[in-house]
């Protein structure tokens, strides 16, 4: 299945680069302090991931391009990708704390809460495969990929919560990979999609031995 080829992409990715990505994930940990550069930090992730995603040469002065280069976008996907999924739970919570019938609208929030979580993996990816970023298209055609790819989608999603249970598990990962290996899943799993459609690089060849 096409999900379990991008996750073993992401964990080669991240294992091939695996300085660069300790880089960015403490890059991550520290940026949350002063809390206004959480965004920059995580467009400057996304775009080291889209470069890796897309087979192209790496190193931080791409994180830094990113960093610098996309703040207001930063912070209005930042927001939505924050405040969305926050106002979904409430309503779920809410809906499920209702006696009677009521409580049937709870559990149809908690599917709209599952397709934005898929909808959110695809964004940023989305926002730096552009050749001229706009959220807006960004976001649309997020929703349209993970509505046309629902499983595709929710494999990939789940991986990543798998990462996260293995990092919180073992801690040290969760300091020294998983912000960036979080950015390099998603940007892999929208490269797995376009790739079919003709849209990004194929894989490099690896010569026969």
């Amino acid at each position: 299945m096409k999900a379990f080829i991008v996750m073993g992409r992401v964990l080669k990715a991240a294992y091939e680069d695996l300085f660069l990505c300790v880089f960015m994930s403490v890059a991550f940990w520290v940026g949350i302090i002063p809390i206004v550069t959480i965004p920059l930090v995580i467009m400057g992730m996304h775009t080291v991931a889209n470069r890796l995603s897309n087979y192209k040469r790496v190193d931080n002065s791409f994180f830094w391009e990113g960093f610098r280069t996309n703040m207001g976008r930063g912070w209005l996907l930042f927001l939505a990708s924050l405040l969305v999924p926050v106002a979904i739970i409430f309503n779920i919570w809410f809906y499920v704390n209702r006696d009677g019938w009521v409580a049937i609208i709870g559990f149809a929030w908690f599917w709209l809460l599952l397709l934005v979580l898929m909808t959110g993996q695809y964004v940023f990816p989305l926002l730096l495969q552009q050749d001229e970023p706009d959220i807006r298209l960004a976001l649309r055609n997020a929703v349209l990929l993970a509505l046309r790819h629902p499983l595709y989608s929710f494999l990939m999603l789940l991986f990543q919560v798998l990462l996260l249970a293995v990092s919180v598990g073992l801690t040290l990962p969760l300091v020294l990979l998983y912000p960036a290996i979080i950015a390099v899943a998603q940007n892999f799993a929208l490269a797995g999609i376009l790739q079919e459609m003709g849209l990004a690089p194929q894989p490099p060849e690896v010569p026969a031995r």
